[in-house]
């Protein structure tokens, strides 16, 4: 027969509440919490290559795209920007949170030597999607994407 010491068996039992705890928040949500975080989230990307172009589709559902900015530097992609909850309504209790809103940011390494100075980011029913031309020689510099809806 095998003894726990007594202060094995007390961490074990504050990491069994602690655990409880979480359980009961996350199920049964009766305070208001706040789902925004510091720190960013990522929205879900598409990153493939075509004959000439690579082609990067980010879903930002809910943005405008002025609420989005895109810079090239180092062959770094980065997009991010702001989703805010603007709903009139107050939340009480809530059954289920899948939205991310607050600060996000994406960093998408690129492969290749591109054409920076011709990349195309549209906007569209949710959906940005960056072409990135590819190119002989490498970029070096920064550059900041206009958006095109």
């Amino acid at each position: 027969m095998a003894f726990i010491s007594d202060e094995l068996s007390q961490k074990l039992m504050a990491k069994h509440s602690n655990i409880e705890k979480l359980f009961e928040e996350f199920f049964f949500m009766s305070k208001s919490h706040d789902f925004t975080s510091s720190t960013p989230w990522q929205p879900p990307a598409d990153v493939y290559e075509t004959g000439t172009d690579i082609i990067i589709k980010i879903a930002v559902s809910g943005l405008k795209p002025e609420d989005i900015s895109i810079l090239f530097s180092d062959r770094i992609l980065t997009v991010s920007g702001k989703r805010s909850d603007n709903s009139a309504h107050q939340k009480v209790c809530f059954y289920q949170v899948e939205i991310r809103y607050g600060y996000f940011e994406r960093k998408i390494k690129i492969p290749k030597n591109v054409d920076a100075n011709n990349i195309q980011a549209t906007y569209e029913n949710g959906f940005i999607v960056i072409t990135i031309p590819k190119a002989e020689k490498a970029f070096d510099s920064t550059i900041s994407i206009k958006i095109t809806y």
